[in-house]
């Protein structure tokens, strides 16, 4: 327990004193998330507009349009036309992987292991985020699903980045072993989450998914933090990720018993994450 709090409070510390270390979240995203949160049917060109300022995302958007999953007869080559192939939900989801994509990235060896794992973890969780919102008759909420989704373990990130700062400070005799790294992430990245998606000023419901996403107690009228955690336990159950737990029984789940879903189903949001969450890294 001391060893805890002693690693909590340095943690606090670094964090604290490295704001500029923080990771980041595009203007461009947020921009294009304020327009799905004024409507239901935001503005097309409005979105296009913000896409295209941003050259070097522009092109990342454009090349995930002409990805495996997405792939059409023939090849898009402007961000007008990725908005006609994709739709305008799912191409505010590819901004959001282009921009978040970039904080997954680190010097250290466990930091850059572990971070290809959440990030292939968080992508998918998302995918079931916003497959479970359509399915179960959410469809206005998909973008903001793919999102709570995305972010729901961005702590985890924020924590990594304070351990490599701490493992490079004098006075640091013995480097934390990688299991008790792993039991810090666990034990502070939902609180550290909250606190950076508050840093980020966007909306509480996002900030509440990242706080609460593995609290005993849960919301039942609360659909993204739901649907987040039943993608992020299905995720579990197939091993995308760091870990997996092939015994967990969805069906029996208080989230899949919440949105009434059957085995049928629930395997195919096993399906759909194996297939798409997959092919949109």
């Amino acid at each position: 327990m001391n060893n805890l709090i002693s690693i909590d409070d340095l943690v606090r510390q670094i964090i604290s004193k490295n704001k500029k270390d923080l990771p980041v979240f595009s203007k461009i995203a947020m921009k294009i998330q304020q327009e799905f949160l004024k409507s239901n049917d935001p503005d097309v060109d409005k979105v296009i507009c913000f896409i295209k300022k941003d050259q070097s995302l522009a092109a990342d958007v454009i090349a995930r349009a002409n990805s495996a999953f997405y792939k059409g007869i023939s090849r898009v080559t402007t961000i007008k036309e990725a908005a006609t192939r994709l739709g305008l939900t799912e191409l505010a989801n590819c901004v959001m992987l282009a921009t978040q994509s970039i904080n997954y990235n680190s010097k250290d060896k466990f930091s850059q292991q572990y971070m290809m794992a959440m990030w292939k973890h968080s992508v998918a969780t998302a995918t079931g985020s916003q497959w479970i919102a359509q399915r179960c008759g959410y469809p206005e909420l998909a973008n903001k699903a793919f999102l709570s989704g995305l972010m729901h373990d961005i702590g985890k990130l924020l924590v990594l980045k304070a351990f490599e700062v701490l493992q490079g400070m004098r006075g640091q005799k013995s480097k934390l072993s990688i299991t008790a790294k792993r039991e810090f992430l666990s034990v502070l990245h939902t609180e550290y989450g909250f606190e950076l998606m508050t840093h980020w000023n966007l909306p509480e419901e996002y900030c509440i998914v990242c706080r609460d996403h593995h609290n005993d107690d849960i919301d039942e009228d609360n659909i993204l933090l739901l649907a987040t955690r039943l993608a992020d336990l299905a995720c579990k159950k197939i091993g995308i990720g760091i870990n997996k737990d092939p015994s967990i029984v969805l069906v029996t789940s208080s989230e899949a018993n919440i949105f009434n879903l059957s085995e049928i189903a629930l395997a195919e949001l096993e399906i759909a994450l194996e297939t798409k969450a997959l092919k949109t890294l």
